[in-house]
């Protein structure tokens, strides 16, 4: 049987709309292909974006913390240096109280006398002239400040006394302001006995009774104190040394008056160094 043209081509067309079997699947339009790809690329980019944030949020939280660890520190080192010490108070102008104070007092004497800065040594005539002036005033304050005084000190317990027959030299330690100044002593046993307590020295403070003479010199080599002022300066180019002519040693009364705080020991009771 013949079948015409147009049933053949209804036909085809039939099979062309017809289901596809079940089971079977179709490939995707391209557009919901692309549409896909979007939204995985999209839930990637919040992932991302999700951890990024976390790890911002634990970098801001370190940084609070390293702040409040330091700002710990730099308290508790606040607290641990505390103000800075006032620098101590200039020893008076006073040879009463000391060696100390018969320097200041040698050191205002020389501002009142020389007001100006000393002259460089590249100008030599007026430098040589200076030098004279400086001895011309060593000179007057060596004799000016010989006085008899009664200062405050104690034994040097580094240094034991030697006795010499009658006689027992030791050194006396005295201390004005930051300087402590070691001078040599001799004097009587009799006087020293004075300051003996238990067969030796007394830890506690004495009073030294003694004529005191200025032996200030004139240096052209030493401008300056240097790094080790083994021999105070009076100023510039002139160095401070003294005399002690010690009378008697006797131990010092309290600060309030009261007896000492290491009595003598009756006459006859102490034993000799």
């Amino acid at each position: 049987m013949r079948i015409a043209p147009l049933a053949l081509a209804a036909v085809a067309a039939a099979l062309t709309a017809a289901p596809a079997p079940a089971g079977t699947r179709t490939a995707p339009r391209p557009q919901d292909q692309s549409t896909a790809d979007l939204r995985q690329e999209i839930d990637r980019l919040r992932r991302q974006l999700a951890d990024s944030q976390a790890e911002l949020d634990a970098a801001k939280a370190r940084i609070k913390e390293l702040e409040a660890k330091l700002a710990a520190a730099a308290a508790g080192g606040a607290r641990d240096a505390g103000t800075p010490a006032p620098p101590p108070p200039p020893v008076p102008a006073d040879p009463t109280i000391g060696p100390g104070g018969l320097l200041s007092s040698l050191q205002a004497d020389y501002l009142a006398t020389f007001p100006e800065d000393p002259p460089s040594k590249t100008a030599p005539r007026m430098f040589d002239q200076h030098l004279q002036q400086l001895r011309a005033f060593a000179t007057r304050a060596n004799r000016d400040y010989v006085r008899q005084v009664t200062w405050t000190g104690q034994i040097d317990p580094t240094m034991p006394p030697r006795a010499n027959g009658r006689q027992v030299g030791f050194t006396i330690v005295f201390r004005n302001g930051t300087r402590e100044f070691k001078v040599p002593a001799t004097v009587s046993l009799g006087s020293f006995e004075r300051v003996m307590s238990g067969g030796r020295p007394i830890d506690g403070l004495i009073a030294v009774t003694a004529v005191v003479t200025p032996r200030i010199r004139v240096n052209p080599d030493r401008p300056d104190r240097g790094a080790f002022e083994s021999i105070p300066m009076v100023a510039p180019y002139v160095e401070f040394l003294f005399d002690l002519d010690v009378k008697s040693v006797v131990p010092a009364p309290a600060a309030d008056g009261s007896a000492p705080a290491n009595p003598a020991p009756p006459a006859g009771t102490a034993t000799s160094p």
